[in-house]
């Protein structure tokens, strides 16, 4: 907690707790508090005590004779407003933490609180939630192919997106930008309004700032004006940007921008591609109960479904490293390709999770075949397997290639990155009505769309 800050939060709030503060002094406190759950508490007792000690002060009085009425009466009306301030401002405080923990929690699904204002040769790839000019917003995912939208929230906020950009609105005060550009722009006094990225998370202080998440997942945040607080996802790291500074949000670390060294051709140069065709590596897909299995073998099957679970399906990948230089591993990532699989309905399919398990592979494992690979149940058999990623694939996406990078799987290649590794790829979203979809990916046997792949750079 900034010093400085804390300093003026409990000037405004004696202040507020005695009735000296101003409107614009409790609107300036109200803003501070909500940006600090710590504070809203803090703020929460003293009103509490503030409250109890003035009626206990009131009581005493009315206990004992008082020669002159008029004082007395004059004193109890400053005190009574003493506690109106400190109810007044307690309810607020109660208010306000309630908003706190709404906001942190998935809002309504079916509640809006903003409006898609403007739209510039918009090419929308997919979306969840309706994207005519005007339309009002919720929860929902938008993918901007090409072009300029202007997103306005009821808390005056305003978000402006370019094109290629991948978003997520998940609360009134809280986006996530998976990809691409946006610019935010908070009104005086707002603060607390959250953009994560893949690499950490970006909380407005009353500010303007802009964003651009490139390809790898790091993040370049530049700040107009006010000031924007970083967090490393993985490190904790944090730092606060102030007007016309910007910083680079990585994975481990946050660098200024002399600091940060842009990928140089060399990097390209010591990128190796595995294959699943490769040596020993295979890819397959197994169904829970093998009488019922029935889907194209060009493609990868995975689905979850809480009754039909016979055909429930998983996909297995293994990946030969054997060959490979005797380097540490700086970053892996797996790509798949999503096609469609022309079993089931997208649109009785909701946004889906999907889990990534690793291992490196037994001697005693038996070749890769749907005939000689049993069904997984990761419930109970998870002593070989780890959790390397999660990923979401939006409701009606079918189309597109999915780039899986963690520490988790940067730790499983570069202990094993002499063996073979085996993935199985799991959806943990269940079916909610019958006939969902079948999600599927290319596999290393079809004709035009690459198979699974892992990049690794050394």
């Amino acid at each position: 907690m900034n010093d400085s800050n804390q300093k003026r939060f409990l000037e405004l709030r004696d202040a507020a707790l005695d009735g000296r503060a101003t409107q614009e002094e409790i609107r300036e406190l109200e803003s501070i508090a909500m940006a600090s759950p710590e504070r809203l508490r803090e703020f929460a007792e003293a009103a509490a005590i503030h409250g109890e000690l003035c009626l206990l002060g009131i009581e005493a009085r009315e206990q004992q004779p008082t020669a002159n009425p008029v004082t007395r009466e004059t004193k109890g009306s400053r005190t009574w407003r003493g506690i109106t301030w400190a109810m007044a401002l307690a309810a607020s405080v109660l208010v306000a933490t309630a908003l706190w923990n709404h906001n942190a929690n998935p809002a309504d699904s079916n509640e809006t609180f903003a409006v898609l204002e403007t739209t510039v040769e918009c090419l929308w790839q997919t979306s969840t939630v309706p994207l005519a000019e005007g339309q009002r917003l919720g929860v929902g995912h938008l993918r901007l192919a090409s072009g300029f939208a202007s997103l306005r929230f009821d808390n005056e906020t305003q978000l402006d997106l370019e094109g290629p950009a991948d978003l997520q609105i998940l609360d009134p005060m809280h986006c996530r930008l998976a990809s691409g550009t946006a610019v935010v722009t908070v009104r005086d006094g707002l603060r607390g309004f959250v953009v994560d990225t893949p690499t950490g998370r970006l909380t407005d202080q009353g500010t303007s700032f802009g964003v651009s998440v490139k390809s790898d997942g790091a993040s370049v945040v530049e700040v107009f004006d006010g000031r924007v607080d970083l967090e490393v996802r993985e490190t904790g790291e944090t730092r606060s940007l102030t007007q016309q500074t910007s910083a680079w949000l990585l994975s481990q670390q946050i660098l200024s921008p002399n600091e940060y060294r842009l990928p140089s051709t060399n990097d390209a140069r010591r990128l190796t591609q595995i294959f699943t065709s490769q040596g020993d590596g295979g890819d397959v897909w197994i169904q829970r109960d093998p009488e019922n299995r029935k889907g194209p073998e060009d493609l990868l099957l995975v689905k979850k479904s809480d009754e039909l679970i016979e055909f429930d399906r998983q996909i297995r990948l293994r990946f030969d490293f054997r060959g490979l230089a005797d380097q540490p591993i700086e970053r892996a990532a797996l790509q798949l390709t999503a096609v469609p699989s022309g079993i089931g309905f997208a649109s009785r399919t909701p946004d889906s999770t999907f889990s990534v398990y690793g291992r490196s592979l037994p001697n005693e494992a038996p070749p890769l075949s749907p005939n000689t690979v049993p069904w997984l149940d990761l419930e109970t058999e998870t002593s070989d397997w780890s959790l390397v990623d999660r990923f979401v694939i939006p409701k009606g996406s079918q189309s597109e290639s999915h780039t899986i990078e963690s520490a988790s799987l940067n730790d499983l290649v570069n202990q094993h990155r002499s063996d073979i590794i085996e993935l199985v790829i799991v959806r943990d979203t269940p079916e909610t009505m019958g006939g969902g979809l079948v999600h599927a990916f290319a596999s290393s046997r079809h004709e035009s769309i690459p198979g699974p792949t892992l990049r690794v750079w050394q």
